[in-house]
């Protein structure tokens, strides 16, 4: 059956879309934290929507998993096979902008489609998605963001990609392909999420469990005007913490995060000299003349980041408005609520350089020194932050004795999006560079550190620390958007609704493959 699966595969798609040699499979067996994982039978690369949803009828005809990828930025298990009879499809070549529609403000892109390459087709539209890509956007898909929920630029006023969907298009386990929001009726364009049950949030944040994403249309908004940039010192992450919550629930920015002096040290280092000159030339073609703009470029090389590490937390802002006098408003008022908290103003070349060049190099999935990094994250009310924050500090006090014995380094990263305040340790360690790392950043960036030793220990030791964190943020009525088989979600289900989750599943993918354990569904 295995080598029937693969030979059908390939008749049906062409050899150039199926690879099932051994290297191939080991690379596809790792995400960015997890390896190494079970290696697929194979991995389809299919050029068209019919093609993916023909590769899920043959994979699930022949009693195999299928497992979508998109752009490989995932540390969840997300693109993982659960067992070895499974297909993973890298949705990479599905990568065409089907629609730019500016006169009913929707753009409709296939699901491999970068974040970036959607931002380049919107250029000169005046318009833009109220959600518009992470920081990853370079490598990041369309598809990915919408199955494991994304938020960045555009975040904090607009809240998270889900916010942004009109509808999708996706393959059903039964190799059928369905269509949500308006652009599922008949002689209907797709302008509306709208119109009755909202099948499109089914599939959002489901990671595949349902259906593999072959294409998704996504709101325009008019893009603002006028930008401007804020930077801010804090003594204390609660008191950075209340100031976003005040500037989140006053709807006054775009987007901005908050770090402490470590996440500052490790980031700084994705603004390399070698990538100086683009940066610099990027904020100089950013200003409103060229003038201003080469002035400010000046500022960010005068500035550097030295700067950061006077301060144990710093915030960075960007503020949007449609006319000067009302961004200069706005800015005053952000100053004021940060001074109100105890703000320091700073420079601004953080937020100023990362709009310039929003989709730079994914830098930071590796430490300063090469360190391996891996996220935490969870979501919680605006009212909670500060009892979040507490609770967040004492447990990570506690536990400051065992991350030193393994040679964890901790930090820290916070946002506001849309009415939720967002927290996001992360953890640094020395371990081995992977071929993933490899492939996302460059051989140039990671030959340094190549040859440096697996360190499984304290991998284990972050592993054991990652869950003990999702259980501190379950017990303080946290949720978490990148669930995919990492994240706990189902066991947290109050019965009824987990009993409909399990219908859901049952009605959509009776025989249990697609994307097996993801939300803590299991194979039936």
């Amino acid at each position: 059956m295995t080598d029937a699966l693969v030979a059908a595969l390939i008749q049906s798609l062409g050899a150039d879309a199926v690879l099932a040699d051994d290297a191939s499979r080991r690379f596809y067996a790792n995400d960015i934290f997890w390896q190494p994982g079970i290696e697929p039978l194979a991995i389809v690369q299919p050029a068209s929507a019919a093609a993916a949803a023909e590769a899920v009828r043959l994979a699930t005809g022949a009693g195999c998993a299928v497992v979508p990828r998109g752009g490989g930025m995932s540390y969840t298990k997300g693109y993982l096979p659960a067992r070895a009879r499974s297909i993973v499809i890298d949705a990479r070549r599905l990568n065409r902008i089907i629609e730019v529609n500016p006169a009913d403000m929707y753009v409709t892109a296939e699901a491999g489609c970068t974040w970036a390459q959607v931002n380049a087709a919107l250029e000169g539209t005046g318009l833009r998605s109220p959600y518009w890509g992470p920081l990853s956007g370079i490598n990041a898909t369309v598809g990915g963001a919408l199955s494991q929920n994304s938020a960045f630029f555009g975040s904090t006023l607009h809240g998270t990609v889900a916010e942004s969907v009109l509808g999708v298009t996706v393959a059903l386990a039964d190799g059928s392909i369905v269509t949500t929001g308006s652009g599922g009726r008949v002689g209907a364009k797709p302008f509306t999420r709208e119109g009755g049950p909202d099948l499109t949030g089914i599939f959002l944040g489901d990671n595949g469990a349902f259906g593999v994403k072959l294409a998704a249309t996504i709101r325009l908004l008019p893009q603002p005007s006028h930008a401007g940039f804020l930077s801010f010192g804090f003594p204390t992450i609660q008191a950075m913490g209340e100031a976003q919550v005040e500037m989140g629930r006053a709807r006054l920015i775009a987007e901005g995060f908050g770090i402490d002096r470590t996440k500052a040290e490790h980031s700084a280092s994705v603004n390399r000299i070698s990538e100086g000159l683009q940066i610099l030339g990027a904020v100089a073609g950013s200003g409103r003349s060229f003038l201003a703009g080469v002035k400010d470029a000046i500022g960010v090389a005068a500035a550097g980041t030295n700067f950061l590490r006077a301060h144990p937390f710093t915030l960075h802002l960007v503020v949007e408005r449609d006319a000067q006098a009302e961004l200069d408003a706005a800015l005053g008022r952000v100053t004021a609520i940060a001074a109100r908290h105890g703000g320091t103003t700073l420079d601004n070349s953080v937020p100023r350089v990362m709009r310039a060049r929003p989709f730079g190099p994914v830098r930071g999935m590796l430490g300063r020194d090469g360190e391996r990094w891996v996220p935490i994250h969870s979501v919680f009310p605006l009212s909670e932050a500060r009892r979040v924050l507490d609770a967040n500090d004492a447990f990570f006090t506690a536990q400051k004795p065992a991350m030193e014995a393994a040679g964890i380094v901790y930090s820290v990263m916070t946002m506001t999006t849309a009415n939720e305040f967002f927290l996001e340790p992360a953890f640094y360690w020395m371990d081995e560079i992977t071929p993933l790392h490899a492939a996302s950043l460059g051989e140039d960036v990671v030959r340094p550190w190549r040859g440096r030793p697996a360190n499984p220990a304290a991998r284990d030791a972050v592993a054991k620390l990652r869950a003990e964190t999702q259980q501190l943020y379950a017990s303080l009525g946290g949720v978490n958007w990148q669930v995919a088989r990492d994240y706990p979600f189902r066991e947290l289900l109050q019965p009824a609704t987990r009993s409909m989750l399990d219908a859901m599943k049952l009605a959509l993918d009776p025989r249990g493959l697609m994307n097996p354990g993801s939300l803590g569904l299991a194979a039936t």
